[in-house]
């Protein structure tokens, strides 16, 4: 398999740690939808990240799709998503939850590097930042120990510890560590593991210099 994308993107990254956790075999495209846009289309015509190349040739789009390959691929019993019932509904809200904050985090990111100045919508930055800080808040609320389901790891400690990873990068004072102090907790628990240590973003994994 071939994963396209950096792991500077939360998305991309999820899925990473997704492969790294089964031991799944891949080798990775470090693709960028700036600096490789018109490549990126020919995967995905929406040019977003990222993209999973099975062997058969068959590209799967979609952090969110991948992932359910994934599990299905590991099996019921490995899957990192419980498969019925009140856990499965609950890692499934702290997925979406996760996503939404990361989606809100990167709009905020490029909506400050790419308009300074008068040109920064003040309006909209604070919109994605009240979005931010009341999904943080949800999942502080519904977030167990030593993981986010109590005992044991599932994608919602995936999908949260990259959300973190991403904040901590790219709005980094969004996340006061001692305001939310258990996901402080997971994302350092997270952050140990192997898998999460081999899909840490490079030195060249960078968003794109501002146009002049």
């Amino acid at each position: 398999m071939i994963l396209v994308g950096q792991y500077d993107s939360p998305f991309v990254r999820r899925v990473a740690v997704t492969l790294h956790h089964y031991h799944m075999p891949f080798t990775r495209q470090p693709l960028s939808v700036f600096g490789d846009f018109k490549k990126m289309g020919t995967l995905n015509p929406l040019v977003r990240v990222p993209a999973l190349i099975l062997e058969t040739g068959e590209v799967l789009i979609d952090s969110g799709a991948i992932i359910d390959h994934l599990d299905h691929v590991a099996g019921q019993v490995r899957s990192l998503t419980p498969g019925n019932g009140p856990e499965r509904r609950k890692v499934l809200k702290a997925v979406a939850l996760a996503t939404g904050v990361m989606d809100k985090a990167m709009a905020t990111f490029f909506e400050r590097y790419y308009h300074t100045g008068k040109a920064l919508s003040k309006d909209w930055e604070q919109r994605c930042l009240f979005q931010l800080n009341a999904g943080l808040a949800e999942l502080e609320k519904q977030c167990g120990t030593p993981w986010f389901s109590d005992l044991h790891m599932t994608q919602a400690d995936i999908s949260v510890g990259c959300m973190i990873g991403y904040i901590k990068l790219r709005v980094p004072e969004a996340f006061p560590a001692d305001h939310y102090a258990k996901l402080h907790r997971l994302s350092t628990h997270c952050e140990m593991r192997e898998e999460f240590v081999a899909c840490r973003p490079g030195a060249d994994e960078k968003v794109p210099a501002r146009s002049k």
